[in-house]
């Protein structure tokens, strides 16, 4: 149990208890689409596992949900945060001390899983990595996001083609999201234990794209009827998100592009 002066949770509200409970959680990618995961077995590490997919927010938005101190009302695998605390902050670069209590449900099974990480993220960059605080049930638990624009006009077979080439002609339409992550359990599950290990693993990172996707098209639907009411009053629509009389199966079609 963590004493008294390692008890803290900064920026993090309710005491960092869950949202919803076990009994009412369902995975997100039960009932949504989730983007497909490539899931590896490299030299020194249990699992990899690959993802990228678009959403429907520019990259700012993106990043706000990601390091939001409260996104476990996003992520719903999240069942509790039990410490948080900024170490280094410079207004663009910060590092934080995260524990958090994960959940998973992979066919009649389910369970939890606690992990305490150091989180790098850097906004202007718009990229994020998390390793290993401290041993526990894993011996190596890291990964990486990084958001990137997505215009209109796209071309070329790299992200950094696809945005150079198009930010200058292009309409910023939503964001690239590049998820990895590698594990690495204290103890390796012997076989076909260990494949369906990778199977859970897998799934947590279905659910987590699954639900930032979910709540992608939630705040993109606000901020166009927002802004379609901004527009009506003063004649004009604000670039960069789809408004309200645009074509809704075309922002759909891009929240569901996947990679």
């Amino acid at each position: 149990m963590a004493s008294n002066e390692e008890k803290q949770l900064e920026g993090v509200e309710k005491g960092g208890l869950e949202y919803l409970s076990d009994e009412t959680w369902v995975p997100t990618s039960t009932v949504h689409d989730p983007p497909q995961v490539n899931v590896t077995e490299p030299s020194g590490s249990f699992c990899q596992i690959e993802s990228r997919f678009s959403v429907c927010l520019p990259p700012d938005d993106v990043f706000d949900i990601i390091i939001d101190p409260n996104n476990r009302r996003v992520f719903k695998n999240v069942k509790e945060v039990t410490y948080r605390k900024v170490l280094e902050d410079d207004g663009n670069r910060q590092l934080v001390e995260v524990e958090q209590l994960g959940r998973w449900k992979f066919l009649v099974f389910s369970g939890t899983f606690a992990c305490r990480v150091f989180v790098e993220q850097n906004r202007k960059e718009y990229n994020m990595h998390y390793d290993l605080a401290r041993q526990g049930m894993m011996k190596k638990f890291q990964g990486s996001w990084k958001i990137e624009p997505k215009y209109d006009t796209e071309t070329g077979s790299s992200a950094s083609e696809r945005g150079e080439k198009s930010a200058s002609t292009g309409r910023l339409i939503g964001s690239w999201v590049n998820l990895q992550q590698i594990v690495q359990p204290a103890l390796i599950p012997p076989w076909p234990l260990s494949n369906y290990v990778r199977g859970v693993c897998g799934q947590i990172i279905k659910d987590v794209c699954a639900d930032l996707q979910l709540e992608a098209i939630r705040l993109a639907e606000l901020k166009a009827n927002s802004e379609s009411k901004s527009s009506s009053s003063h004649g004009k629509e604000v670039e960069g998100y789809p408004s309200k009389t645009a074509d809704k199966e075309e922002t759909m079609e891009q929240v569901h592009n996947t990679e």
